[in-house]
């Protein structure tokens, strides 16, 4: 007769069971949902009836939409180059605030599609356009990938979603894909993603990384869903960063700056940053932009996040004036850093373009010594 080998289940001391929960637990990860990384104190108190309260009775003079039209330049995009793009170049058309076409190394992405009327869950209320779309849905060339930033209505728009629907892949911050099942995207067409984490579509790595922001649908799920922005590195070592939403925070980008930085080109947000004690954590102004683009190492960029929406109070042909006085007292080149008409298409040289105008140059000094 064999011998009944027992097994004792061994108990983890309290102290070890917590060590264990901790590790399993990133520090950005709360009880219900998110915080920031290096999270800032607010100046004021902010929630959504605070917001409203200022805007309507406040002593801020908001814009008004319907006072804004015509006030931001428009170019027609070139239709051309986006239908048949090189991918050798970075081609990039800014459709209006953060929707972007961004065309590189045989990829069609598109960021945060909004092409609605209004950044709003209502028909009839919210923030409302006043600079048309770039570009229409119908002109745009077959996605590859489509990257959402975070929940908010200006960037997350289940209406243009629902248009674009299950033929590009998404990719998108944890805990938001609920909400694009809502916009009748099947979950194996996206992929949700931790701050630090990865995910490979085809040759070209996507990292999700810590933007300075928070994210809310309802009065009720402030930071419920998971927010941020998106490193890019294609396949011939191309570096791409989408900052996402953001406010000016120097220990989180001087952090990821060490870690991420050496970025070829940029989406930088610039716009919506007034009144600055309710707006400081949340948006960027033009020359903290530039400071991101300084901690980060990006070459080149893209304001973006300016001219479509009246969302704060600043006038909507302010931010493109303080960030060019901005670049140039930081001494960027004007093409290095760009605000062009809503519609633009602009193309910038590719790493194999960039690596041999460096040799030339290296070449040049070498036989003039």
């Amino acid at each position: 007769m064999g011998h009944l080998k027992t097994i004792r289940a061994v108990t983890p001391k309290p102290e070890q069971d917590i060590k264990v929960q901790q590790k399993a637990k990133p520090a950005h990860h709360t009880d219900t949902g998110f915080e920031n990384r290096h999270p800032l104190p607010d100046p004021v108190k902010r929630s959504f009836w605070r917001f409203l309260r200022r805007r309507y009775f406040g002593d801020d003079d908001w814009p008004k939409a319907k006072h804004q039209i015509g006030k931001i330049p428009t170019e027609t995009p070139d239709h051309d180059a986006i239908q048949n793009p090189d991918p050798s170049r970075l081609q990039v058309t800014w459709v209006g605030h953060a929707t972007v076409l961004v065309q590189y190394g045989g990829l069609n992405i598109l960021t945060d599609p909004v092409f609605s009327e209004r950044a709003s869950p209502f028909k009839r209320l919210g923030p409302k356009r006043y600079t048309q779309p770039g570009l229409a849905i119908e002109q745009l060339p077959k996605l590859d990938l489509v990257l959402l930033s975070h929940n908010h209505y200006d960037h997350f728009d289940l209406a243009s979603l629902t248009q674009l629907g299950n033929a590009p892949r998404y990719v998108l911050p944890l805990k938001n894909g609920p909400l694009l099942e809502k916009a009748g995207i099947r979950a194996d067409r996206y992929v949700e993603l931790d701050w630090d984490e990865s995910h490979h579509h085809d040759d070209l790595k996507i990292t999700h990384v810590p933007s300075n922001h928070w994210s809310s649908r309802t009065t009720k799920d402030r930071k419920e869903m998971l927010w941020g922005g998106y490193v890019l590195e294609f396949a011939d070592g191309y570096r791409f960063y989408f900052v996402g939403d953001t406010g000016w925070n120097e220990a989180l980008f001087t952090e990821m700056g060490a870690i991420h930085g050496g970025i070829d080109f940029g989406l930088i947000p610039i716009g919506a940053y007034d009144p600055r004690d309710f707006m400081r954590n949340s948006h960027c102004n033009p020359e903290e932009a530039i400071q991101i683009m300084q901690k980060m190492g990006v070459k080149q960029a893209l304001a973006i996040h300016w001219g479509t929406f009246v969302l704060t109070a600043e006038p909507v042909d302010e931010p493109p004036v303080r960030f060019a006085s901005a670049r140039k007292e930081n001494g960027i080149a004007d093409g290095d850093f760009i605000a062009p008409p809503i519609g633009a298409t602009r193309f910038f040289d590719g790493k194999a373009a960039a690596a041999s105008t460096t040799a030339q140059k290296v070449e040049h000094t070498a036989s003039g010594s």
